[in-house]
């Protein structure tokens, strides 16, 4: 058969010339390069059908040769330089039907499927990542392509026939989100992880109690998705992106943008995965609560940013205005705050009447969550912001945060106009911080339980004397019936040094072991953390026990004060058991009380009783006292009985229903020494004893801190 095949020309590409070959050779090459029954097999995701292209190398500029040399068809030449590159899961699909034991037309094409199966294998050897191509009706061309001017008849190139191509919605959709492929990487790695499947499960379980439940439903479905697909469809890496092969993570790659939530070009559960894979490393299940109600709530969606900087610069104020913006703004919006004296901070004065600017945004280039902060201090502030320079058109949404700890934050939103100029500040607001201040109160006794107890004078002298009522410490429990206390953040004992030696040696060994997986990561998983968190009371005190070096924590507000009396009278037996009186605060302005489970007040420890209270209010646990028959105690580092104020009355533990039988006829002078004898602090204690001050676990939860985690403890 005879043709004429393309031959490219400066003055017209169209140009066509005639070459020759025999008829019976044409014949045979045609019938071949038209064989449409042996079809390559070609990558499906989805609806999404697709080859992956190798980058190009000396074995490309080889296969030009070869077609060149078979009839020097320009049309023939391009494509072999081009499809010889492509992959299917049989491998290359150019020429796929030699593979099926179709005879080569000639030495050319043989040569071509050899240099085709040859990129194939040194792209696998060099790990580089491939081109995706889509595969659809036009993404080869077709086998017959041009005609002759003389003869009127179609020319015949080699092409590439798939098994299947892809959808329209499928090939439409990915070609708007085409450039999320392999942006997608670093998170899909983090995602597929074993342990990053089960944190995600906790997220799931956790999910109803949000406030707002349906703000992350649809993204953490689409994590969900793709964890079962890494799974299911993907053979190779055990469902762990890295470990996959380049076929694997290209599919994996493709099935995370043909699923999920879009608008126009933008793929919104990728973006939102974001905090998903932030909730991945978070402590426990007490604090994934916290930050993904902090990230949903609508009017605080900026306010998170702020946070995340706030913890990263170290800053502790307990006062304090921020300026939030949205990333997508790289305009350098400047916060000015005007101090009560009337003095300016802002990026030309970093610091007065003892406040300070301690970070500023966007002053060289925009940043993905820009955010400013001015640490602040009781009294009137006066906020004002300008757009020092501008980056982007129209108008410019902020938010202006204004905390104090202890109260719930006061946001103000606001908008720099699209036509506004630069040093024209826009007042934003006036706010005004405050110190927290004791709420007044009094007590007044009871003068008939002394009267009463007057008659029993004679009985009392003699047996019960003059009772002593002492703050108890952990000595006093010491070998004690029915009372055991825990110590934390002790140092390492002697005899756990040997133990610990080898735990390094061991760890060493393994550590020269080649890793097997090879996703490194500085912090723990959810999941990881979950696992290792007691999750109740009973728990923590086992692993305090196992664990002296535990650290423990409560944040003062989250509990009411209490202690613990050892009270001593002239004869043994007075009361129904020698160990220390439980004093606990239920209410404010109100006499102590036994604790009793799950009872909560309105009396919160405060810096009466914690002079040494960190400013986030944050309090070192020294002991855990378990005392049978009551709540568990938590004796707290610095904790020591209020000196003066009516807010918390001191009392000493003397409750009618601790007497003995034979001494109830004394419960009411008894509970007047209740009110009126004072506990003092003992003067003798020896060193290292802990004194009992602290907190009782009376609701049936408690939160604490342990080494730094928050948890959330059934009691």
């Amino acid at each position: 058969r005879q043709g004429r095949v393309r031959m490219p020309s400066p003055a017209n590409d169209d140009e066509w010339v005639d070459v020759s070959k025999g008829e019976d050779e044409s014949t045979a090459y045609y019938t071949y390069i038209d064989d449409r029954t042996h079809l390559s097999p070609v990558y499906a995701a989805g609806d999404l059908r697709y080859v992956l292209r190798v980058p190009k190398g000396a074995i490309v500029n080889e296969a030009k040769r070869v077609a060149k040399a078979l009839h020097g068809c320009n049309a023939c030449i391009h494509r072999a330089g081009i499809y010889v590159r492509d992959l299917g899961p049989s491998g290359p699909v150019f020429l796929h039907n030699l593979t099926c034991g179709i005879a080569a037309p000639c030495a050319e094409v043989t040569k071509l499927r050899e240099l085709a199966e040859d990129l194939a294998e040194q792209a696998c050897q060099s790990c580089q990542q491939h081109e995706l191509v889509v595969v659809t009706d036009a993404t080869y061309a077709p086998v017959r392509e041009g005609k002759c001017a003389a003869t009127g008849e179609e020319y015949g190139h080699w092409t590439v026939h798939p098994a299947a191509c892809s959808t329209s919605e499928a090939a439409t959709r990915y070609s708007k989100l085409a450039r999320y492929y392999g942006q997608m990487d670093v998170r899909l790695a983090k995602l597929t992880v074993p342990e990053a499947l089960a944190s995600v499960n906790i997220m799931l379980e956790e999910q109803p109690h949000l406030e707002r439940p349906e703000h992350y439903a649809a993204c953490l479905r689409w994590v969900k998705t793709l964890q079962r697909h890494a799974v299911e469809q993907c053979t190779t890496g055990s469902g762990a992106f890295e470990l996959m092969s380049l076929a694997d993570k290209a599919k994996l790659r493709v099935l995370a943008i043909l699923h999920g939530r879009v608008e126009g070009a933008t793929h919104l559960d990728f973006h939102q995965s974001d905090n998903i894979v932030d909730f991945l490393t978070l402590p426990s299940r007490d604090a994934l609560r916290a930050e993904m109600d902090s990230r949903s709530d609508p009017r605080f969606y900026m306010v998170s940013q702020l946070n995340r900087k706030l913890a990263s610069a170290g800053v502790t104020s307990r006062h304090l205005i921020g300026l939030t913006w949205d990333g997508k703004f790289t305009d350098d919006l400047d916060i000015h705050v005007k101090t009560p004296s009337g003095n300016k901070i802002y990026y030309g004065n970093k610091s007065a009447d003892g406040c300070t600017l301690d970070f500023d945004a966007n002053v060289t280039q925009g940043e993905a969550n820009p955010c400013e902060n001015v640490s602040c201090k009781p009294g009137t502030f006066e906020v004002s912001v300008d757009n020092y320079t501008r980056r982007t058109r129209g108008a410019v949404p902020f938010q202006v945060v204004c905390r104090q700890e202890g109260m719930p934050d006061v946001v103000y939103d606001g908008t720099w106009p699209a036509n506004r100029a630069k040093g024209r500040l826009l007042l934003v607001c006036r706010h005004t911080f405050t110190e927290a201040r004791e709420e007044p109160g009094g007590l007044a006794m009871s003068a008939g339980a002394a009267g009463r107890a007057k008659a029993l004078a004679g009985e009392w002298s003699a047996k019960i004397g003059e009772p002593t009522a002492v703050v108890a410490t952990t000595d006093d429990l010491a070998g004690a019936c029915g009372a055991t206390v825990y110590r934390c953040g002790r140092a390492t004992e002697p005899a756990q040094v040997g133990r610990v030696f080898m735990s390094m040696a061991a760890s060493t060994s393994n550590k020269t072991a080649p890793a097997a997986d090879p996703v490194r990561r500085k912090k723990a998983f959810l999941s990881e953390s979950v696992k290792r968190h007691p999750t109740t009371v009973s728990e923590l005190v086992a692993h305090v026990q196992a664990h002296p070096a535990t650290q423990l924590a409560v944040r003062a507000r989250d509990h009411a004060p209490g202690y613990m009396v050892s009270l001593a009278t002239k004869c043994a037996g007075v009361r129904k058991t020698d160990l220390p009186a439980p004093c606990h605060f239920h209410d404010k302005h109100a006499l102590p009380v036994k604790p009793v489970r799950a009872t909560v007040g309105n009396a919160r420890l405060d810096r009466s009783w914690l002079p040494c209270m960190s400013p986030n209010g944050y309090v070192r646990v020294s002991a855990v006292v378990d005392v049978a028959g009551s709540c568990p105690f938590l004796a707290l580092e610095g904790a020591a009985l209020p000196t003066c104020g009516e807010a918390f009355p001191l009392a000493s533990g003397f409750y009618p229903t601790d007497l003995s039988a034979d001494y109830h006829a004394h419960r009411e002078r008894w509970a007047f020494y209740h009110s009126q004898l004072k506990p003092r602090v003992p003067a003798d204690a020896k060193e290292g004893a802990v004194t009992l001050v602290g907190a009782f676990l009376t609701g049936d939860k408690a939160i604490v801190y342990m080494d730094g985690v928050q948890l959330t403890l059934k009691t």
